[in-house]
């Protein structure tokens, strides 16, 4: 097996700084998984942008942005980026397609676009319908708190403020 080998140390840096754009820190904290309810969720999944959109229900409900590599066959090379609530699944999924390709300067959510924009083509979009709007607020804060992901921001404020300290 051969890997490319680059013609400059120009080349090294442009490689260097490319990669540095596409590293995404990850926690993974057994406590804050311990410290989770209890709770099973019946998950569906669609490659995002879904397609056909008008499989997503109008349901409230939860929503998981994961990048999946999708390699050699190994299912396990993903990475929960994103956990949101809806009142209306299909609505919210329409609001995130409007971002892809959305120029950066006119984007709200600068993190929200980089993860649609960069990972295009490798998102997968889960979600799990709720019975209520509360139900599905309830459930983001323990699924955030749990996880963590990277592309959220809404901690609590112990969490945040511990996370602070350490960068």
């Amino acid at each position: 097996m051969t890997f490319p080998v680059s013609n400059s140390a120009q080349d090294d840096i442009y490689d260097l700084a490319f990669q540095s754009l596409h590293d995404v820190p990850m926690m993974f904290f057994p406590k804050a998984w311990n410290a989770a309810p209890n709770m099973t969720m019946t998950w569906s999944q669609a490659d995002f942008p879904p397609n056909p959109r008008s499989d997503i229900p109008k349901q409230p409900g939860v929503y998981v942005f994961v990048v999946v590599a999708d390699l050699f066959g190994f299912p396990h090379g993903n990475g929960l980026f994103y956990i949101g609530k809806a009142t209306n699944l299909h609505e919210r999924v329409g609001a995130y397609i409007g971002d892809v390709d959305l120029r950066f300067l006119r984007t709200k959510r600068p993190l929200v676009w980089r993860m649609l924009n960069q990972w295009n083509g490798h998102l997968k979009y889960f979600y799990s319908t709720t019975s209520n709007e509360n139900a599905a607020k309830q459930l983001e804060g323990h699924m955030i708190e749990a996880f963590r992901p990277p592309f959220n921001r809404q901690y609590e404020g112990s969490t945040s403020k511990s996370m602070r300290a350490f960068v």
